[in-house]
């Protein structure tokens, strides 16, 4: 089971031991992660309690500023409902400076968006992006923070649910093994989804404004060869180029298929990782990713529902010409 941490408004950290009930909410695709607990009613954690932190074991896995407490009384007695969402959080609710940044890098991103926020930057360097990027009016600190990582990288940022961001976005090191052959991580059920409605077949692309859109990227998934499904891109407009064309057609490729698993336990390390699968029906799959991981721990124990997807698929070399 997991433990958790109050921290006062004054910075006194209060081990909360009685919890009747943990939902810990962590998703590749969504910056900050979130945590509802019940408890009972306790009167300091109601007027003081400012900060959540969660451990498995010594590891901190989770820690964010409380949004919401709510007190319920019925005929049963009085609880508390606590609700949090990781440091990412402040990312998305602050609106940042509207202004033009020139050359930007690394270190102008961790010190103007992510330290007044606590947030620690893992993969950092000092490679800037050579050309202007604007930040508009009404963007969030997250949304300044993409659109760097789209022009500089290539990729889309992660930030844990314990505060770290990774530029570079999620970097797998272990292949999580999920099986209900006695090997690997054990699931009680599995559901899967294949949505060949979300596959793109291809995206064809304009670079100046006085062309058609006579460039095209098809999409080499086996999945799509026999659709006809067609996006537009305008890659000759402000803050669109051609690698918006390669995110629509893997998007399509890794929402198309979903993997979810009832596992017993706890597992909110194996998100981000790569993944395989062993099923007695299935059979072998591999290419996978843990996307989502959703643990749950009541009167009846702790399990962790985890969503897999495929991995993406390489169209960065297939662009043609009409």
């Amino acid at each position: 089971m997991l433990t958790y941490t109050l921290v006062t408004n004054s910075g006194e950290e209060m081990p909360l031991k009685t919890v009747l009930t943990a939902l810990l909410d962590c998703d590749v695709g969504v910056p900050a992660a979130s945590l509802t607990l019940t408890c009972p009613f306790n009167k300091q954690v109601r007027s003081s309690a400012a900060e959540i932190r969660a451990f498995d074991g010594d590891t901190l896995i989770f820690r964010g500023a409380l949004d919401n407490i709510v007190t319920v009384k019925r005929a049963q007695g009085v609880i508390l409902k606590l609700n949090a969402r990781s440091p990412a959080a402040a990312l998305l609710d602050n609106e940042a400076e509207p202004l033009v940044y020139k050359n930007p890098g690394a270190t102008l991103i961790e010190n103007k968006h992510l330290k007044p926020f606590g947030i620690a930057l893992a993969d950092g360097d000092r490679v800037p992006y050579y050309d202007k990027m604007t930040i508009d009016k009404g963007m969030s600190h997250w949304q300044v923070i993409k659109r760097f990582c789209r022009c500089r990288y290539g990729s889309e940022p992660y930030v844990t649910a314990d505060g770290v961001m990774y530029l570079h976005g999620v970097q797998a090191t272990e292949t999580a093994v999920f099986s209900d052959c006695g090997e690997g991580i054990a699931y009680r059920s599995l559901k899967e989804s294949v949505r060949r409605h979300r596959l793109i077949s291809e995206v064809r692309v304009k670079f100046r404004h006085t062309n058609n859109y006579c460039s095209y990227v098809g999409n080499p998934n086996p999945e799509a060869r026999q659709l006809k499904r067609v996006r537009y891109v305008n890659a000759a407009a402000n803050h669109t180029t051609l690698s918006t064309a390669y995110r629509i057609l893997e998007n399509g490729n890794r929402d198309s298929y979903a993997m979810t698993l009832d596992c017993p336990g706890c597992h909110i390390a194996a998100l981000g990782q790569h993944a395989g699968l062993v099923d007695s029906a299935i059979g072998t799959l591999d290419g996978l990713r843990v996307e989502k991981v959703r643990y749950t721990a009541d009167s009846r124990g702790e399990h962790s529902e985890i969503t897999l997807k495929k991995e993406n698929f390489d169209v960065a070399d297939e662009l043609h010409n009409q």
